[in-house]
C-alpha cells in the first residue's frame, strides 16, 4: 500500500511522497542521503538532504545522533522512535562497519547468558579508532586489542563465547564482574576447552591468567586445564576488578590476600572483581 497523502496525522509533499513511499517498501531502519537519491534520482545531493530534513520536521524521521543517518517512523508504528538502544551504533556501522561491537556483559545478554543488561551498554573497539560522539555519550566505550567479533544476534557484531569469555578476561578490572559467575558459566557450558584455548594463545599472560580462573571459579575444571596448557602465566599479580588502592596489600610470601578476596596461586590472580563472590 503507498503512502499519498496523510497517515498518522503526518502530512507529505508531493515531491516527497516517492520517498516515503520507497521507504515504506524498502526494509531498511536507517536512512540517509543515498537512500533518498535511490528514491529521486532527479534530485541534487542538496536536495536530498532538504528532503531529509523536512522528513524529520514532519515526523518520518529521527535523529540517531550520528550525523547524516535517520530512523525511518513507518506508517503504521506512527511518529515514534522504535526505542532499540542499539540505534546510534547502528548507525554509525552503516558508515564503518569495522568500528567496534557489542561487548562484555552487553554482548553476554544480547547473546542470553546474563539476565540483566548492564545499566550503560557496552561497545568494545579498538585503541585507535575515531569514535562518534553520539557513541562516547551513549554507551561506555571500551578500548582494547585485539578484540575480534566474528559473530552477528540481531544485525549487530558480538563476539562469539570463546572471543566473550577471552574479552571478559582482557577487560577485566574494568569491568564490573560481582554476582556474573551465573553468566559466566553459561557462557563456558557454550564454549569447548578447545575453542577456548584457541581464543586465548595469542592474548597476553594476564588475561590467560584471568580466563583460567574464570574458568576454575565456575567449576569448569577442563576450560581451565585447556587454558593452563597454553604456558607459564608469570608472576602476576593479577586481577579480576580494580587494583588494590594505596596501602592495600599485595601478595604475600604465603600466597594470602587481603580479607574477604580470594586469591588462586595457580593463577596468581586476586579476585578483587569478586567473580566468585
Amino acid at each position: 500500500m503507498g503512502v499519498t497523502g496523510e497517515e498518522e496525522g503526518r502530512s507529505i509533499p508531493g515531491w516527497l511522497a516517492p520517498v516515503v513511499q520507497h521507504f515504506e517498501f524498502e526494509p531498511r531502519r536507517l536512512v540517509g542521503v543515498e537512500d533518498v537519491l535511490r528514491a529521486r534520482p532527479d534530485l541534487s545531493r542538496p536536495l536530498a538532504r532538504q528532503a531529509l530534513a523536512a522528513l524529520v520536521r514532519r515526523g518520518w524521521l529521527s535523529p540517531t545522533g550520528v550525523r547524516g543517518t535517520y530512523e525511518f517512523l513507518p506508517a503504521a508504528t506512527g511518529p515514534y522512535p522504535s526505542g532499540d538502544p542499539w540505534l546510534a551504533l547502528r548507525a554509525a556501522l552503516t558508515r564503518r562497519p569495522d568500528l567496534g561491537h557489542v561487548g562484555a556483559a552487553s554482548a553476554a545478554w544480547l547473546r542470553g547468558y546474563a539476565q540483566r543488561s548492564p545499566p550503560r551498554h557496552i561497545v568494545v573497539t579498538t585503541p585507535d579508532a575515531r569514535v562518534p560522539s553520539a557513541l562516547a555519550e551513549t554507551y561506555r566505550v571500551l578500548r582494547t586489542a585485539p578484540a575480534p567479533a566474528s559473530d552477528c544476534i540481531d544485525g549487530l557484531p558480538v563476539p562469539t563465547a570463546p572471543e566473550l569469555l577471552a574479552e571478559v578476561a582482557q577487560l577485566a578490572p574494568r569491568l564490573s564482574l560481582d554476582a556474573a559467575q551465573g553468566w559466566l558459566r553459561r557462557l563456558l557450558d557454550d564454549a569447548s576447552p578447545v575453542a577456548v584455548a584457541a581464543t586465548l594463545a595469542g592474548r597476553g599472560p594476564a588475561t590467560r591468567a584471568r580466563a583460567g580462573y574464570i574458568a576454575e571459579a565456575c567449576g569448569a575444571e577442563a576450560h581451565a586445564a585447556a587454558i593452563a596448557t597454553l604456558g607459564d602465566v608469570g608472576a602476576g599479580p593479577y586481577y579480576t576488578g580494580p587494583r588494590p588502592g594505596p596501602g592495600g596489600r599485595a601478595q604475600g610470601t604465603n600466597g594470602t590476600a587481603r580479607a574477604g578476596e580470594a586469591f588462586a596461586p595457580r593463577w596468581r590472580v586476586y579476585d578483587t572483581g569478586r567473580v566468585a563472590a
